[in-house]
């Protein structure tokens, strides 16, 4: 007969085993999704006119420019120094090729290899923008004679379109809302127009969005007083409007973050395409960790209700996810409190700012307490 200690060592270890194998699928679709947001970023499209061998290598290396700039967060990445030598030699990075045609034009499909790629970007002491990236609503009032109006889908589909798809092209989620009834019951075209930040992000939260942006469309003219008989119109200042190039001016807000700026191009297709640059260009000087400016140093944290192997698990892997985080070390468990090391590049402001997109994860701050301490502290959700 078996003592009852031994018994119920053993039934531990089945009920932990049986735990073990019950998380295995749940485990393995977080890492199928990471994974799959991971190629994304190093996956390119490029149009080609044939599949000649010349013409595959120039698509290769516009490709390889174009998730250089996507994972890095920065066009700048291609000017420095190292990179224009692994771009003539883009085929060195492929891991894989095929062929695709859509509306009649013919694209080749390449994805590079992570490690490679990633280790180019640090050699070269670039950024590195982890696939854990905030995903933004775009909130569009437009001045028009009428006065102003929101833009979406539905009033201008070109913008819009240009806007999405190259915010995906740098790696960038850039959404715009329905703009139905529920939406304009909480917003007006004048709470963008000037900004306001409240009514938007209350609008916002219907979505499943990290943050939004607020963005001004302004079509620029010249003013060219009317002459009549040799006299100048003072009364009225009836002008006569000449068509420049547009121009936006955009906000956007993500948790604490905040950045604004101005864009302007001759063609509403160019506006949208600036304007998705820019607004890239700003959110990843935020968001990407720089190994030529960042110090190493490690960073504690504290994860309160990971009451199961399952999340310990699922904590760690959130952890080495995370941009700045170089290395993840558990070094206490205790009733469901995890607390870990993370080696990052940076301090802990990059971590609590790379946290801050994470729905899983609750930070724990109590303003009346008088203890200071450096441990920085969440509680787990799921």
């Amino acid at each position: 007969m078996i003592n009852n200690p031994l018994r119920v060592w053993l039934h531990a270890c089945f009920f932990a085993l049986a735990f073990c194998l019950a998380s295995l699928p749940s485990l393995a679709q977080e890492n199928s999704e990471r994974e799959s947001a991971m190629a994304r970023l190093l996956q390119a499209n490029v149009p080609v006119e044939s599949q000649a061998r010349s013409e595959r290598d120039r698509a290769t290396r516009a490709g390889f420019a174009e998730v250089l700039v996507r994972l890095s967060g920065h066009t700048e990445t291609l000017e420095r120094e190292g990179v224009a030598g692994a771009l003539r030699n883009a085929n060195d990075y492929v891991i894989q090729f095929s062929y695709r045609s859509e509306q009649g034009q013919r694209y080749l499909q390449v994805s590079f290899n992570e490690e490679r790629t990633l280790g180019l970007l640090q050699q070269a002491q670039a950024s590195i923008w982890s696939a854990r990236r905030p995903e933004l609503m775009v909130w569009i009032a437009q001045a028009t004679n009428s006065g102003l109006e929101f833009v979406g889908q539905d009033t201008d589909p070109e913008f819009v379109a240009a806007l999405s798809e190259q915010g995906t092209k740098r790696g960038l989620v850039l959404n715009t809302p329905l703009l139905d009834l529920t939406d304009r019951m909480v917003l007006s075209a004048n709470d963008v127009w000037g900004r306001f930040e409240a009514p938007v992000l209350e609008a916002n939260r219907r979505y499943p969005a990290n943050g939004a942006v607020m963005v001004r469309l302004i079509p620029s003219v010249t003013a060219t007083p009317l002459v009549e008989e040799g006299m100048l119109q003072t009364e009225s200042m009836a002008v006569e409007a000449s068509p420049m190039p547009s121009r936006a001016e955009w906000t956007v807000v993500i948790g604490e973050f905040r950045s604004s700026g101005e864009v302007s191009a001759p063609t509403e297709s160019e506006l949208a395409v600036a304007l998705a640059n820019q607004i890239t260009e700003q959110v990843a000087r935020e968001y990407a960790v720089s190994f030529a400016q960042s110090a190493n140093q490690y960073v504690d944290i504290r994860i309160l209700n990971v009451d199961s192997l399952q999340k310990v698990v699922a904590v760690e892997q959130l952890l080495q996810d995370l941009g700045p985080v170089l290395k993840v070390t558990m070094v206490r468990y205790h009733q469901g409190t995890s607390e870990f090391s993370l080696y990052v590049a940076g301090g802990a402001e990059r971590v609590a700012q790379a946290l801050e997109l994470e729905r899983r994860l609750q930070r724990i701050q109590d303003p009346w307490s008088m203890r200071e301490t450096d441990i920085l502290e969440y509680r787990w959700l799921r």
